[in-house]
């Protein structure tokens, strides 16, 4: 991993120094929301809530090379953090709390900085997030997560066949409680390393099918492991090679286009598998799955539409070590709702003269998550779907949209229906029942944004 940063140290280095040069550009963004009944920030049936933040996203391109930089502070009032785990646009990165206050506020960061040698294949670095799959969630890997630092390629091999690789580091949250460095400091906790690797193979089969192949493995207590450095070896081998100390996931995603717009996909998730075991009632076959719609300019246009559905065993993105969970701030890496669950998501969007209007309903189902789970496919015995406490919420919106300035000005209200059943649920822990909440919440969003030039 050394070598490897002296050899870019090396290659920025003359680059920035013989390049041209090029504004620097800052794009400050601030955002306000007000929420009449606290929309699902909160699992109470009344009481307003708020959400603003301040972002400062920066660009700059130096020839090859291209830098994108953001960071943002997030303050909310009257929210339940729990409920960020549910919201995949939240993604909170850290919690900190007002002293004297029950307000929250967050900050987050991220940095890309990718390098373009030719038309056909560039390097990237940084703390990032990636998103492999179509729809509203992929199942693999999702802009679910907060950023977290990575670094890899992008190469396509020929005209139909592209590769991609990333290894990065994920936060585990999980207590080291023999690392003493800062054993004689107040209120400090050091956790234990875990890291990802994944690799993505694009086959555009003809104009209008194509075929994904993704894996990623999971390892703890370890930050970096040069046994997945080759991203041509299959990890699954690799990891078999190593010992079985790992947590490799695969999915296989299927993309057709019938006309030009229309989007028909499907998605199938492995995160165990017996191959003779496939169609057993009791089994070790861990599977996740999607199947989804999507489209734009068919009735309108600048129309856009999107259905999907989306199932998780109860079992996938965890594992009987659970330092190789598929999880970074104990959010999903995949599906959102995580594992266990499963949401039929409906938007349509479309614009009217200089309004955009917008539905979008999701129902979503999330059961419990036990250690039990676990040990029973080691077992042979089979756990019902939906067994115990569960936790169901039904959300309906209506949006209308209006910007102004070039878009530098949005303004959105939103009238939203909410029917939540054991609202605020941990999965982890089902013998804590909640309210049955049913509440409509109108909401109002206003975003400015800015542009500075730095010469």
């Amino acid at each position: 991993m050394r070598l490897f940063l002296i050899i870019i140290n090396l290659l920025i280095s003359p680059s920035l120094i013989m390049a041209d040069e090029s504004p620097l550009k800052f794009y400050p963004i601030f955002s306000t929301n007000y929420f009449s009944s606290g929309s699902i920030l909160h699992q109470k049936k009344s009481g307003s809530a708020f959400l603003s933040n301040f972002s400062l996203n920066a660009k700059k391109s130096i020839n090859n090379w291209e830098i994108n930089g953001v960071f943002k502070f997030t303050t909310t009032k009257n929210t339940n953090i729990n409920s960020s785990y549910f919201i995949p646009e939240l993604n909170f990165e850290n919690q900190r709390g007002y002293y004297n206050n029950e307000d929250k506020w967050f900050e987050s960061s991220e940095l890309l900085i990718k390098y373009q040698n030719n038309k056909n294949f560039n390097i990237f670095f940084g703390k990032n997030r990636i998103q492999w799959g179509n729809g509203n969630s992929s199942l693999i890997l999702s802009d679910n997560t907060p950023a977290y630092p990575m670094t890899g390629f992008n190469w396509d091999i020929s005209n139909s066949l592209r590769l991609e690789y990333f290894v990065g580091i994920l936060s585990s949250l999980i207590e080291d409680t023999l690392n003493t460095n800062y054993i004689d400091i107040e209120n400090r906790t050091v956790f234990k390393d875990r890291g990802i690797a994944a690799h993505r193979l694009i086959w555009d089969i003809n104009d209008y099918l194509t075929l994904l192949a993704m894996e990623t493995v999971i390892y703890g207590n370890r930050k970096f492991d040069e046994h997945y450095l080759f991203p041509f070896i299959p990890f699954w081998s690799m990891q078999h090679y190593i010992g079985d100390i790992d947590n490799v996931q695969m999915c296989g995603e299927l993309n057709w286009k019938p006309i030009k717009h229309l989007s028909i996909y499907s998605s199938l998730f492995i995160d165990e598998w017996r191959p003779e075991w496939t169609f057993d009632t009791i089994n070790r076959n861990w599977f996740g799955y999607q199947i989804g719609l999507s489209f734009k300019d068919q009735i309108i246009k600048n129309d856009s539409f999107i259905i999907e559905y989306t199932w998780t065993d109860h079992r996938i993105y965890r594992h009987k070590y659970p330092i190789n969970d598929s999880f970074s701030f104990n959010y999903a890496l995949g599906f959102w709702a995580g594992p266990h669950a499963e949401e039929f998501y409906f938007n349509y969007r479309f614009p009217i003269k200089e309004i955009i209007f917008e539905t979008t309903m999701s129902n979503t189902i999330r059961g419990q998550l036990t250690d039990q789970m676990i040990s029973n496919q080691y077992q042979n015995i089979k756990d019902n779907r939906f067994i115990g406490e569960k936790e169901s919420r039904l959300v309906f919106s209506t949006s209308l949209i209006k910007n102004f300035r070039n878009e530098k000005i949005m303004i959105c209200i939103e009238g939203q229906w909410i029917d939540w059943d054991n609202a605020g649920f941990n999965p982890y822990n089902p013998n804590d029942i909640r309210d049955d909440i049913s509440k409509f919440s109108m909401n109002i969003k206003l975003r400015i944004l800015t542009e500075l030039i730095w010469n």
